[in-house]
């Protein structure tokens, strides 16, 4: 069986896991999650290294993914590097600013509802994978 077809097999078994995963984690912080009081008074947590080199290996492994799946509808990389980039840039300022603003209001529950989003999402490829 070649690679890509492995791929194909499983990627969105794969991707409903991960999704899963991340989104209980998710939950389960939100709901374990210290009292306000105590949040605020908190200095806030910073990441260790190897957390910090597991999510980049992550993001890696995803890009490849995507630059492999590109070339394969070959595409004019330049074009949909220079789209690709600008919109994980608006995207991803446009979450900061969203997240400044909504997360104090929310709290941990903007935790709880952004997990129970990421598994909607998993169950939401996995129902297109079977039914579409």
């Amino acid at each position: 069986m070649l690679a890509s077809q492995f791929v194909m097999e499983w990627s969105h078994w794969v991707a409903f896991v991960l999704l899963v995963f991340l989104g209980g984690r998710m939950i389960i912080e939100g709901i374990r999650g210290n009292d306000d009081d105590e949040e605020e008074k908190e200095a806030p947590r910073r990441h260790g290294f190897w957390l910090l080199v597991t999510t980049a290996i992550a993001t890696s492994l995803d890009a490849m993914a995507v630059g492999v799946g590109l070339a394969f509808l070959k595409v004019n990389i330049l074009t949909t590097a220079f789209a690709i980039g600008c919109a994980t840039f608006m995207m991803s300022t446009l979450g900061m600013m969203v997240g400044r603003f909504i997360g104090p209001l929310l709290g941990k529950r903007a935790e709880i509802l952004g997990g129970v989003v990421l598994i909607a999402i998993g169950a939401q490829i996995l129902y297109a994978h079977y039914m579409g």
